[in-house]
This record gives C-alpha cells, structure tokens and sequence, in this order.
C-alpha cells in the first residue's frame, strides 16, 4: 500500500510539473512577422565610428509577399525607401540596390519578441567608397 501511495504522489508531481512548462513561442509565417515589424522604429547606428539616431518607418510591399520597404532608411528621407526580404527565420536581406548614387546591401535580424532588429550593412559611394554600417532599430523606445 505504502508503494501505491509513492507511486500516485510521483505520478501526480511529474504531470504536475509537465503542466508547468511554458510552451515555446509558435514560429510566425513572413506576412506575419511583416504585420509584427511594419511600424515606425527608432534607429540608432553607427556609421564608419560616427552614430547616427533618427525615425525609420517599415510597411510592408503589397506588390511581395516576402518584402517590406523602409522610408527614411538610413535618414536618407521619408520620400526615398529601400527594398527589403523578410524570411521566416527572422532574418533580413537588403538586396543589391541604388538609391541616391548610393549602394545599399546587407542584412538584419529581428529579435524573438519584434521589439529590435539588429543591422549590417554597407554603402558603396559613387567613388566606390564603402561605408560599413551596424546598429539597432528599436521599438518602444525613443532614440
């Protein structure tokens, strides 16, 4: 008897404990986490050494399903926006483009809960001078 009582507590503490256990996050399909990051984001990075803040806003392109434009993208203005791929890993691609006689390309991450993005990139003057840039978008606080 006294086994059948250790054995009904163990059974009732394993599904109890099992219960407790916090179920992973389910993974968002590309127009989802577009919706999560099509917003305004306060940029803060650094260019070469030199930091830069300003307000970027991302939206998503309805012409792609997989891409987003960023205006203002890297304070170049809100009437100039850069083409971006979203995958479903959370990572971003800037593919090859040119935007003001400027070379723009690199990639980004989003973090797990779409409140930060971290950049790299580079921009590749009409000289071909490259300018390497990293740095943060942040959303919910002020650069």
């Amino acid at each position: 008897m006294k086994i059948f009582k250790i054995t009904s507590v163990a059974v009732f503490l394993a599904i109890f404990l099992i219960a407790c256990v916090d179920e992973p996050a389910e993974a968002l399909n590309t127009q989802e986490v577009i919706q999560e990051i099509s917003r305004d984001w306060s940029c803060n990075m650094e260019e070469d050494g030199s930091p830069i803040s300003f307000t970027a806003t991302i939206y998503a392109n309805s012409a792609a399903d997989n891409e987003v434009f960023i205006s203002n993208f890297h304070n170049m203005g809100n009437e100039l926006s850069l083409s971006v791929v979203v995958h479903d890993d959370l990572t971003l691609q800037i593919p090859e483009q040119i935007k003001n006689n400027q070379v723009f390309k690199g990639t980004g991450i989003i973090s797990d809960d779409y409140t930060e993005i971290t950049w790299n990139y580079t921009i590749e003057d009409e000289n071909g001078d490259i300018i390497h840039v990293t740095g943060k978008y942040l959303y919910g606080v002020s650069s």
